[in-house]
């Protein structure tokens, strides 16, 4: 999201979760140093106007110190959410105990028919790898196999 206006707490000078007290005592010390006073006593000109400096503190006090600005300006900085991981997309889940056993192969391997007309094969070598998502070869389609690892 584009920031539409300054990040207040940095305008302070104070941590994202610093409590109302915190703020409140950075923004004394702030309006201290940057009043127009301070500023006509260290020989910069004094304008009618205030300090852009002093409307910033004070703006940013009165957005952190209300609850309810303070929620919505948070809600404009959090920090973006990483896209969910990329893989296949899982069209079922099925029980390998469904699968057709083909023990005469080498290696021994099972399958199950997709919809499409071609078949999930999964060989014993790949249960005992971990593998438990398949692609059919004829339309893409992945499915998690179900199965439960049995110790002798």
């Amino acid at each position: 999201m584009a920031q539409t206006q300054p990040d207040y707490y940095a305008v302070l000078g104070v941590a994202r979760d610093a409590p109302d007290s915190e703020i409140t005592q950075a923004w004394r010390r702030l309006v201290l140093v940057s009043h127009p006073d301070k500023q006509q006593a260290a020989g910069k000109s004094a304008s009618p106007e205030p300090s852009n400096d002093i409307v910033l503190i004070n703006e940013a006090r009165a957005v952190l110190s209300d609850p309810a600005k303070r929620a919505a300006f948070d809600a404009q900085y959090e920090a973006p959410r990483p896209p969910p991981a990329a893989g296949p997309r899982i069209r079922e889940h099925v029980s390998l105990e469904v699968f057709t056993p083909h023990p005469v192969d080498e290696p021994e391997k099972y399958t199950h028919p997709c919809r499409c007309g071609h078949e999930y094969v999964v060989t014993i070598d790949d249960l005992e790898a971990g593998v438990d998502v398949l692609g059919c070869p004829g339309c893409g389609e992945y499915i998690v196999v179900e199965y439960e690892e049995v110790e002798e």
